[in-house]
């Protein structure tokens, strides 16, 4: 079973700023809110395997990846489904967004930012740290 229900969300660092889709099949940014409808909601549903997939209102792209993951990747809006396991952060309604099925050479992967110094900030898989709060997400039901 998921750690969330089925619907949409608002999915915020700590700093509040927001998981975001400017365009479809681009990369996936975090940005203070834009007021753009939709490019900021995050259709997030439930598998039966306990995993969650998350769709962009807007483009109805998802969070994915091209090619199997692998450190530093960027994340970018997809066709295809990705599936991602929430694991509970320290606080309530913040999760970390992982990889599922393990270590990827021999770590966990998290959706994280991007170690580019670039504008708007990019996502990408990091090493998973369970004890670094900035790395969970904060998930904001919007429905």
């Amino acid at each position: 079973m998921a750690p969330v229900h089925n619907g949409v969300y608002a999915i915020a660092k700590p700093t509040e700023q927001l998981l975001t889709l400017q365009a479809s099949k681009e990369f996936v940014v975090v940005l203070n809110p834009t007021g753009e409808p939709g490019e900021q909601e995050w259709e997030v549903t439930a598998r039966d395997n306990g995993n969650v997939v998350i769709r962009n209102l807007r483009h109805g792209d998802h969070v994915g990846l091209d090619g199997p993951p692998e450190v530093n990747q960027q994340v970018r809006g997809t066709e295809e489904a990705f599936e991602w396991a929430l694991h509970q952060a320290a606080e309530r309604s913040s999760f970390h967004v992982v990889v599922p099925g393990g270590p990827v050479d021999g770590q966990e992967l998290a959706l994280d930012l991007s170690v580019l110094d670039i504008f708007p900030p990019r996502t990408a898989l990091r090493p998973l740290e369970v004890q670094d709060q900035r790395q969970a997400w904060l998930f904001e039901r919007r429905d």
